[in-house]
């Protein structure tokens, strides 16, 4: 009898569960949208659509905050070695460009510069190593490039990490043949040097020429340019001589150029050998005219060649007291440095205001975005109007002629 209540009382808990969880299911959910996510049907008009809310749209990808960030520039010049002499100037002609844009507030709502130099000593094997320092301090932009034979071992480093270089001063048509394209030459390419001397020599009336060269990317280069192009304007090139870096003696260049005939020398190399080959060229008894390419535009070719450096010409950069606004320039290079600025100097200085344009152009600092601008950009520097051709070279020469009268460098301009 008990167990029939038992079981009775079960059956009737049991009901009373399945009720109550029954009532609940068909009650409406009670659910309030917040505040912010509130609709409201116009006047006279009901809906019984409950709220949505929608999906977030994905995040566009924003330009970093300028205020206050600092784009580095990754520095590749020679500090120590033989042309450390340019290299330290290169290095001051940016950071007078990167001191007046900072000092000024900066760029596009902040941006500033700093520069992070390594040394290549303008040597292949020590631009490698430099430009993997540069690279692993995470630069945005690149700029530098001296000797094209240190430049050249670095530049496939810089594409290979999508990074911009804009070289300064390098001009062997080496690095065009490369065909890098974030990779911008700001000098004149050897091709307009070697047609600035050819121009050179018209003036003069000459047609004999000799070279001379160091065997390196951009001496070599050079040299072979004028070789290749001379015949075709009607001058011959009666010996080309190979000369090694600091050489002491050179008498039997000396020799074999007046056996040759040579009635114009064109000194392909820079500036520390240029004044012993010059010296030598004169006391060996040549009396016949000497042009120096644009690696011995410095001030350093005339104190060290001394009296024998009187008339020689240089198919030189944009030198910077003889370019527009150059007074002022050296003076500003002047107080700030205690010292002159190089040949180079208005390139390199052109070459942080260049990048600056590229970037305000853009409207970003994301790579192929300036890439690209860069590709298409005319820029009017103190150097003059740096424009690029399709291959990345400049497109229009800068080169001018200079010559030393009196102990110093006098531009030349041709009728």
């Amino acid at each position: 009898m008990k167990r029939k209540w038992f079981l009775l009382l079960a059956l009737i808990l049991a009901f009373s569960v399945l009720a109550m969880g029954c009532a609940k299911k068909d009650e409406p959910a009670k659910t309030e949208a917040p505040a912010a996510d509130k609709t409201e049907a116009p006047a006279g008009e009901e809906t019984d659509a409950p709220d949505v809310e929608e999906p977030d749209e994905p995040d566009e990808p924003e330009e970093p905050a300028a205020e206050g960030r600092e784009l580095k520039l990754g520095v590749l010049v020679p500090t120590t070695g033989p042309e450390a002499y340019y290299g330290k100037d290169m290095l001051n002609s940016y950071q007078m460009a990167v001191d007046e844009i900072n000092e000024a507030g900066g760029f596009m709502g902040g941006y500033t510069f700093v520069l992070a130099q390594e040394d290549d000593a303008c040597d292949a094997a020590q631009a490698a190593t430099a430009a993997s320092k540069i690279l692993s301090g995470d630069p945005d932009f690149i700029v530098g490039g001296y000797c094209s034979g240190a430049t050249i071992p670095a530049l496939q480093q810089f594409f290979d990490a999508d990074k911009v270089m804009l070289i300064s001063a390098a001009n062997s048509t080496n690095i065009t043949d490369l065909n890098l394209n974030q990779s911008f030459m700001i000098n004149s390419p050897g091709t307009h040097g070697a047609q600035t001397l050819l121009d050179l020599a018209k003036h003069l009336e000459v047609t004999k020429l000799a070279t001379i060269h160091q065997g390196d990317d951009y001496t070599k280069n050079l040299s072979d340019i004028v070789e290749r192009e001379a015949p075709g304007q009607g001058f011959e090139v009666v010996t080309v001589q190979v000369m090694e870096k600091q050489a002491p003696d050179v008498s039997a260049i000396v020799t074999a150029i007046r056996n040759a005939g040579a009635e114009l020398v064109y000194w392909c190399g820079y500036h520390a050998d240029g004044s012993n080959v010059i010296k030598q060229l004169r006391q060996g008894g040549y009396e016949g005219f000497i042009v120096c390419g644009d690696g011995s535009s410095s001030v350093d070719l005339i104190t060290g060649s001394g009296p024998a450096g009187e008339g020689v010409y240089v198919t030189s950069p944009p030198y910077v007291e003889l370019a527009e606004g150059g007074e002022e320039y050296v003076a500003k290079y002047e107080a700030k440095y205690g010292m002159p600025p190089g040949g180079y100097s208005t390139l390199c200085y052109d070459t942080i205001y260049l990048l600056k344009a590229a970037i305000e152009e853009a409207g970003t600092i994301e790579f192929e975005a300036v890439r690209d601008t860069l590709q298409n950009i005319e820029y009017k520097g103190m150097s003059g109007l740096i424009k690029f051709a399709d291959n990345r070279e400049l497109a229009q020469s800068n080169f001018m002629i200079v010559q030393i009268q009196d102990g110093k460098f006098v531009r030349i301009d041709l009728p």
